[in-house]
């Protein structure tokens, strides 16, 4: 099976004999394709174009994460501008570098959500098991209690969900980033 997806990539992606990278190519007619047209901050500190991150997600998600991938710009030959090209770069991994950043901040808050869901349902069951030992048993008494018990398994699941599937879908998106941000990227004119 791995070896027909590997197959399947190499006639989609050209590979990178010397690097074993999948070489993810964009034809652009200028630098300024690579941004963002509404955002006017300096190029590097400007956001990538919305289409070409789409684009780059895409690519980046076919391909398995254990291999490495590298980005290469077809530009017209005119085009060519060595600082341009510098601040391109810059301006790309400065992108990623802060999307990894709130990446990383949101991955912290789902363990701090984690904990306190955790923290809450330990509460809420043993204030419910505690209450029903010693309470006598009575028609809100009862309700009390099945409130607390429901409750505190409300918590517990929203725990679990959190960890098991929220936290495994962003830190999938965490290294995907991270990959991104690692990735070597040229220009290449004709």
């Amino acid at each position: 099976m791995f070896k027909k997806k590997k197959n399947y990539l190499k006639q989609i992606y050209k590979m990178n004999p010397d690097t074993n990278a999948y070489i993810i190519e964009v034809s652009l007619i200028d630098y300024n394709e690579i941004f963002n047209g509404w955002d006017p901050s300096p190029i590097k500190r400007r956001d990538v174009d919305p289409e070409l991150i789409s684009f780059l997600e895409e690519c980046d998600s076919d391909i398995p994460l254990e291999f490495p991938l590298e980005l290469m710009f077809y530009l017209p030959e005119d085009q060519y501008d060595k600082e341009k090209e510098k601040l391109s770069r810059v301006g790309i991994k400065n992108y990623f570098d802060y999307s990894v950043h709130f990446i990383r901040k949101e991955l912290m808050q789902i363990r701090q959500k984690i904990f306190f869901y955790i923290v809450m349902a330990v509460a809420f069951l043993s204030v419910g098991y505690l209450s029903g030992q010693k309470a006598e048993p009575g028609f809100f008494t009862v309700i009390l209690i099945e409130g607390l018990t429901v409750g505190g398994w409300v918590f517990l699941w929203e725990a679990f969900s959190l960890f098991f599937f929220a936290r495994q879908e962003v830190s999938g998106r965490l290294k995907r980033y991270i990959r991104l941000k690692n990735t070597k990227i040229s220009f290449k004119y004709n």
